[in-house]
């Protein structure tokens, strides 16, 4: 099976309109960007996020016009997790803020019939979450008439790989499980993600991927009433036929629960953020951050339960994110409106988006065209800045048991020539800390048994 064993990124050959040496440019500008970022440490760790960088464009090849999205002051957009607390509030992900989608679309409407194209510019390659972002929007746009298919770009500079190498991130796993879900038909001829476990352990190649850590995924199980705790089973009869979602701790304990309360009407855009599954993920994420948790992302194997069905292609990568033990759909809960609700791009079945979001970029199934302007073999300065501060900051962790020895030797005190004496942690540089962000979950238990 060839194409889950060739890297992604070789298919991202798409020409992007405009001038080519602009988008070179402005690649480097992110990744230049994410490194001004990551550099701006106001004395604590990584404050901000991983040292990746997106901008939003528009460009209309009819009059030959760029324009960037935002103010000279916003156009630029980092990763977030660490700030936000989220584990996929990545820069891409951020760039298509929902006040940024509001503008493009209020642009649009206004142009309408002009020919305009969107560009979203990344410095890294997007991770199945914000590739969801990117289809999402893609498809919302060309639904309202603003854009036709092919209209809507996304060029990048590093990939997965590079990524990994450079600066120790790690999205393929993640992206392999949606390659794998398009690849073995899981969602065809009437599939499930239910069918995802039995899929990846009765092929070989995706099984050995599984073992190696190549792939990672959450299981989606199906629970009865019997199997699902009374807390739940109560929350889910309030919320009837709307698209619900709990997340409950290992202790038994409800972390945060939340509806789909998307309004199409007053929001004026589809706003995913509000969908069930994601609203409750971060909701739970934002329960361990206000408790001081730092990796409020790592919700150290809960189980979310919920009445939808068919799961979207958004909310399932969400779910990649947080460390959950598995996804519980209580069967006596759903519903064919629910799923009809539940559906992350109004009027598309959520087993047909995936499709979207899982095939190949050069695919006529994608609605985006992306194309890869980087080196492989170059790489990029904000993540080799960010793999520094990480050995740096190991150093300067060892170093604290190295002071403690040689406070236990006697050697508490650094003395110099000129008669002075100082602690020697005053004089010895150190950093304590538990905090290791690689940009990924805590290392789950996903193997199939």
């Amino acid at each position: 099976m060839s194409r889950l064993s060739t890297p992604r990124y070789q298919t991202a050959k798409a020409q992007p309109p405009g001038n080519p040496i602009l988008w070179k440019a402005a690649v480097n500008d992110s990744d230049v960007f994410a490194y001004s970022t990551a550099n701006d440490q106001n004395g604590t760790f990584f404050p901000k996020g991983g040292p990746f960088g997106a901008q939003l464009w528009l460009y209309n090849p009819n009059t030959d016009q760029y324009l960037m999205v935002g103010t000279p002051e916003t156009a630029n957009d980092s990763n977030a997790v660490v700030f936000i607390g989220r584990a996929s509030a990545h820069a891409e992900a951020e760039n298509l803020s929902p006040e940024k989608r509001a503008e493009v679309i209020g642009f649009l409407e206004d142009h309408k019939g002009e020919g305009w194209k969107v560009i979203q510019v990344s410095s890294g390659e997007s991770c199945p979450s914000c590739r969801s972002k990117q289809v999402l929007f893609a498809e919302e746009l060309m639904g309202l008439g603003l854009i036709e298919k092919g209209d809507f770009h996304v060029v990048f500079k590093a990939t997965y790989d590079q990524t990994r190498r450079d600066a120790t991130f790690n999205d393929a796993p993640f992206d392999q499980t949606f390659r794998a879900i398009d690849e073995l038909g899981v969602l065809e001829d009437g599939g499930e993600l239910f069918d995802l476990e039995a899929a990846i352990k009765a092929n070989p190649e995706t099984l050995e991927q599984c073992n190696q850590g190549e792939l990672v995924f959450n299981a989606v199980n199906f629970a009865s009433s019997l199997d699902t705790p009374d807390s739940v089973l109560s929350l889910l009869k309030q919320a009837g036929d709307q698209p619900f979602a709990v997340v409950v701790a290992k202790d038994g304990s409800i972390m945060s629960y939340a509806t789909d309360t998307r309004d199409l009407a007053n929001d004026g855009q589809n706003l995913t953020e509000k969908t069930a599954i994601v609203s409750a993920l971060y909701g739970a994420a934002a329960k361990l951050r206000e408790g001081g948790t730092f990796e409020s992302w790592n919700l150290e194997g809960a189980t979310l339960y919920t009445n939808i069905r068919d799961i979207g292609p958004k909310a399932y990568a969400e779910s990649l994110w947080y460390n959950l033990s598995s996804i519980q759909v209580v069967a006596e809960s759903t519903s064919d409106l629910i799923d009809s609700l539940a559906e992350e791009a109004p009027g598309i079945p959520n087993r047909d988006l995936f499709g979207k979001v899982a095939a190949d970029y050069d695919s006529a199934a994608s609605p985006i065209q992306v194309t890869f302007m980087g080196d492989p073999d170059e790489a990029s300065a904000a993540h080799l800045l960010w793999k520094a501060r990480l050995q740096r900051d190991g150093i300067l962790n060892d170093q604290v048991d190295r002071l403690r020895a040689l406070e236990k030797a006697g050697l508490s005190k650094i003395f110099f020539t000129s008669g002075a004496a100082l602690p020697a942690n005053k004089v010895i540089a150190t950093f304590e800390s538990n905090v290791h962000y690689d940009g990924k979950q805590a290392e789950p238990d996903r193997k199939p048994a």
